[in-house]
């Protein structure tokens, strides 16, 4: 897999996750972070390119266990959520 397709299947696994958030402000926090992460790494390359690459996985892993988390504890619908 090259690395333009490697972290375009980051970026898409970061926003699914990130849309499995319970909380609706911390759901809104992850998904506008994972965007601004990856408009400020667009132009690495290089070696600087595969450490963000590797930080993006260990986010990933990170945001998988409070999915978990999330679940296991689930919160009122916040009033953004009621419709």
């Amino acid at each position: 897999m090259s690395a333009s397709n490697a972290s375009l299947s980051l970026f898409r696994s970061l926003l699914r996750e990130s849309k499995k958030v319970d909380n609706y402000n911390f759901r809104q926090y992850a998904i506008r972070r994972v965007k601004v992460g990856f408009q400020l790494n667009k132009d690495l390359t290089g070696n600087e390119a595969s450490i963000a690459f590797r930080e993006g996985e260990e986010q990933l892993d990170i945001l998988r266990r409070q999915v978990v988390l999330g679940s296991l504890y689930p919160s009122a619908k916040s009033v953004m959520e009621a419709a």
